[in-house]
C-alpha cells in the first residue's frame, strides 16, 4: 500500500443519510478501492462519554457496523473493528497523557462547549476531558499518513500531532508519524432539503438511506427547490437546486437528468414529477446497499468474523506502536538480557526488523518427509489471496508430515525465498523456541480464512 488512512465512527444511533454517505464515507470507500490501506473504527469507547446504558449502546453500534459494511468499508484494503476490541487504544493513551499539558487540554472544543453551555465542571466527566487524547492515541497507533477530517475538527488532529512531536523529542525516538490532516471542505457540506444548511438529522433536512421508503418519499417530496417558481409553466433555476444537486449525486441516468434540466429551464416540467424520478433514481441507487444491510443483518456471525479478522489485523500494528512507545521509555526493560536467559550468545532480532514481518494464516494443503532431507518437512499451503506455496520447515525431529495437514497455522509471508536442499521454500513457520522443549507451532482456528494477517 502506498498510503495509509485511519478514521473513526461514534456509533450515536443515528441512520446514516445521504450527507453522511456522499460526504465522508463515499470517498473513504473509493480511497480503499484506490489500494489506499484505510483503518475505519467504531469508536465505542468514545461513545461512553454520553451513552451508559448497555441496551442502548450495543444496539447503536450493531446499527453502526451493519451500515459501514453494507456501504462497502469491507475487503482487504479495509481494516475494520470495534475501538474496544484493541486494548492498545487504553494503553497508549496511558501513556499520551504524560506528554499533553492541562493547558491545552482545556482549550479542547468538546470541553469549552460544555462550559459556554454553562455545565457545571463537577458534571463533565474524565472521559469527555481526555477524549482528545484518547483520539491521539486512535490516530498514532496506526502510523498513518492522513486522517480525513472536517475543517472544524482539525483541532483534534492538530493536538495529536502536538503530542506525537512532544514525544519523538523528549524520548530522542521517532516513535510516531505525524498525520496530515486530509481537509475535504465538501465534507459534510452536502445541502439538506431546506437547501440553506448543511444536511443534519438535528436540523431535520435529511434524506435517509435505509429509512422506509415512505419516510424517504416524504423528505425529497418536501424538498426545497425554486421559490420564484409559481407554477409548472414557470421557467425554473437549475443552479442551487437541490433537487437536482440530489439527481447528480444519484441518478445514474445522465442523459434524464440533462432532459430534465432543459425542461425545467423551460417550464415544461413540474416539481412534482422531477421529485417523483429524484426518488425512483434513489431506491435504484441504493437498492444493492439496502440488500447487503439486510443480508448482514440476517447473518450475524459472518459480520462478528469480519469485525474479528479487522480487529487482529489492527493489533499487530497497534501492539507495535504501543511496544516501541514503551521501549522508548524504558518501560520494556529487563534485568536479564535475552542471551544469560537461553544460557548461552546468539543473535537477536532488532526490534525494527520484527516490525517488518507480515504473519498470514496458511491452510496446509499438503505435507512430506523428502527424501533427500533428513530435518525438513516440505509444506504446500493456500494463503488465499496470495495464492499458493512451498514452505520447508526444519521440525522432522519433532513432527510428522501429518501433524501439519489440514491444519491453519501462522507463516511469515514477506521474506525473500531461500533454495533448502532440492526445493525452494517461499517462507517460514512462525514457532517459538522452549529451552529443552520441543519448538511450539502457532496454530490458528480453522474459521480463520487462510491469507488473513493476524496479531
Amino acid at each position: 500500500m502506498s498510503k495509509t488512512i485511519l478514521t473513526g465512527v461514534t456509533p450515536s444511533g443515528d441512520n446514516l443519510h445521504i450527507g453522511n454517505y456522499f460526504g465522508a464515507l463515499r470517498p473513504l470507500v473509493q480511497q480503499g478501492q484506490a489500494e489506499v490501506q484505510v483503518y475505519c473504527f467504531v469508536s465505542d469507547l468514545h461513545a461512553l462519554t454520553t451513552i451508559q446504558d448497555a441496551k442502548v449502546l450495543a444496539h447503536n453500534i450493531q446499527n453502526v457496523v451493519l451500515q459501514y459494511l453494507a456501504c462497502g468499508i469491507e475487503g482487504d484494503n479495509f481494516v475494520f473493528f470495534r475501538q474496544s476490541q484493541v486494548s492498545a487504544h487504553c494503553e497508549l493513551e496511558t501513556i499520551l497523557t504524560n506528554f499533553v499539558g492541562l493547558g491545552q487540554m482545556k482549550r479542547m472544543h468538546a470541553y469549552k462547549d460544555k462550559l459556554e453551555k454553562g455545565v457545571d465542571t463537577d458534571n463533565i466527566n474524565m472521559g469527555l476531558f481526555n477524549y482528545p487524547i484518547l483520539m491521539a492515541a486512535d490516530i498514532l497507533a496506526y502510523n498513518a499518513d492522513g486522517v480525513p477530517v472536517g475543517v472544524d475538527q482539525k483541532q483534534h488532529l492538530e493536538i495529536a500531532r502536538d503530542i506525537a512531536e512532544n514525544f519523538n523529542k523528549k524520548t530522542g525516538k521517532k516513535v510516531f508519524k505525524l498525520p496530515q490532516p486530509l481537509i475535504d471542505k465538501s465534507i459534510g457540506k452536502i445541502i439538506g432539503t431546506d437547501g440553506e444548511r448543511k444536511m443534519s438529522k438535528s436540523l431535520g433536512n435529511i434524506i435517509g438511506i435505509f429509512d422506509d421508503y415512505k419516510i424517504i418519499e416524504k423528505q425529497i417530496m418536501s424538498c426545497y427547490t425554486d421559490p420564484t417558481r409559481q407554477k409548472a409553466t414557470d421557467p425554473g433555476h437549475v443552479e442551487g437546486n437541490p433537487i437536482f444537486l440530489y439527481h447528480q449525486l444519484w441518478n445514474d441516468d445522465k442523459d434524464e437528468v440533462e432532459a430534465l434540466k432543459a425542461r425545467y429551464q423551460a417550464g415544461t416540467v413540474g416539481d412534482v414529477e422531477v421529485k417523483q424520478k429524484l426518488l425512483a433514481a434513489h431506491q435504484k441507487f441504493f437498492a444493492p446497499i439496502r440488500e447487503r444491510y439486510a443480508y448482514l443483518q440476517a447473518h450475524p456471525l459472518e459480520v462478528q468474523k469480519i469485525l474479528n479478522d479487522g480487529a487482529a489485523r489492527a493489533r499487530l500494528v497497534a501492539n507495535m506502536t504501543v511496544a516501541k512507545a514503551k521501549a522508548a521509555l524504558g518501560l520494556s526493560a529487563d534485568f536479564v538480557s535475552p542471551e544469560r536467559m537461553l544460557g548461552e550468545a546468539r543473535p537477536v532480532v532488532s526490534f525494527d526488523d520484527f516490525l517488518k514481518l507480515e504473519l498470514r494464516v496458511g491452510h496446509v494443503l499438503k505435507a512430506e518427509a523428502p527424501a533427500w532431507s533428513n530435518k525438513l518437512i516440505v509444506q504446500t499451503i493456500d494463503f488465499g489471496p496470495l495464492g499458493t506455496r512451498t514452505i520447508c520447515s526444519a521440525l522432522r525431529a519433532w513432527y510428522t508430515p501429518e501433524d501439519f495437514t489440514g491444519k491453519n497455522l501462522v507463516y511469515v509471508t514477506n521474506i525473500p525465498p531461500r533454495k533448502m536442499g532440492e526445493s525452494v521454500s517461499e517462507g517460514m513457520i512462525l514457532a517459538v523456541e522452549v529451552p529443552g522443549a520441543a519448538p511450539q507451532r502457532f496454530e490458528v482456528d480453522a474459521r480463520v480464512p487462510a491469507g488473513t494477517l493476524v496479531g
